[in-house]
């Protein structure tokens, strides 16, 4: 899974849900991960068999209420989904006895779900979502989810970074430009390769360089960009102008971390840069830089809205 939980609900009634919904937000916000949440909206076996063939796969967790309304049964509904997503977790819920919801589940030949009273709802599911993101937390496992976050912003952003320097717009042209003179003084052991660029205006060619255009040329060319707007989204770029000490130097400190284990198995990283203190890894630690990732993802796409509404605005003249 990645640093976002996401649930389907089922339900003819969704706002029932709702606090239960926003305490497993809280339950995960404070463990790192953001929270998104979806509405089934057709309800019928045939509406929920397309959906699950289709986005099933996108949630980590399915809940689904017993009563949908006249006519659909939710024991049903619980079945078609198992059917189409064999391994994803569900709870099915009701008002009544979870032991009758067992009941109408075996009626209905439906395995592998976990059943709540809605009462209980919110309690089933941080203990379900607990386990699902464990592996998450694991401390070896949180390495390669934290280099896919970080990867996926740097695709983020030079893909931004393409259509605004694509879109032939004059005000960026100086950013583009100064882009280049930037690159050029951080990259003088590769002189020969970056100074045609910055000499012939090869923007384009910079940012899809990944040699020479990393993260941090990355993320200060957007922010550079995105001060050329006349709308600035200023809260986000202030945000992001921690981007470099929270996001790279972090994922480059777990990069290189090594794993120790104490008397009692307890699983730590460790990482050592020469003339450094040694940074301890540990659940704690993990927790601050799941939160400053999933905040500073949350930054990023709020100036590539602000970049991309002005484009598409130019563009329809």
């Amino acid at each position: 899974m990645k640093l976002e939980f996401r649930l389907l609900v089922v339900d003819d009634n969704p706002s029932s849900v709702d606090e239960a919904a926003s305490e497993l937000a809280d339950y995960l916000s404070a463990k790192g991960f953001s929270f998104t949440r979806t509405n089934a909206e057709d309800l019928s076996d045939q509406g929920l068999r397309k959906f699950a063939k289709r986005s099933g796969r996108d949630f980590d967790l399915v809940i689904v209420d017993y009563h949908l309304g006249e006519g659909v049964n939710g024991a049903v509904a619980a079945g078609t989904i198992r059917n189409q997503l064999p391994f994803t977790d569900i709870i099915f819920y009701s008002s009544n006895n979870p032991k009758e919801l067992l009941e109408e589940l075996a009626k209905e030949e439906v395995a592998g779900v976990f059943v709540s009273i809605r009462t209980g709802l919110g309690d089933a599911l941080r203990g379900i979502a607990d386990t699902i993101i464990s592996k998450a937390i694991d401390l070896n496992h949180m390495r390669g989810i934290a280099m896919s976050e970080v990867a996926e912003m740097d695709v983020m952003m030079e893909d931004l970074l393409t259509r605004v320097f694509a879109s032939g717009d004059e005000r960026f042209q100086p950013k583009a430009q100064r882009t280049l003179d930037k690159l050029l003084d951080s990259s003088r052991h590769k002189v020969d390769v970056v100074e045609p660029m910055a000499r012939n205006g090869l923007i384009l060619d910079a940012i899809s360089n990944a040699d020479i255009f990393g993260s941090a040329h990355k993320y200060m060319a957007v922010c550079r960009v995105a001060k050329a707007l006349d709308v600035k989204p200023s809260e986000a770029l202030d945000y992001l102008k921690s981007y470099e000490t929270d996001v790279i130097r972090n994922r480059n400190t777990l990069a290189h971390a090594k794993e120790e284990r104490d008397e009692d198995g307890q699983v730590t990283l460790r990482s050592i840069k020469k003339g450094e203190n040694p940074t301890v890894i540990d659940d704690e630690w993990m927790v601050q830089f799941r939160g400053k990732l999933r905040d500073h993802r949350s930054a990023l796409g709020v100036v590539c809205q602000s970049l991309d509404a002005y484009l598409q605005g130019r563009a329809a003249g």
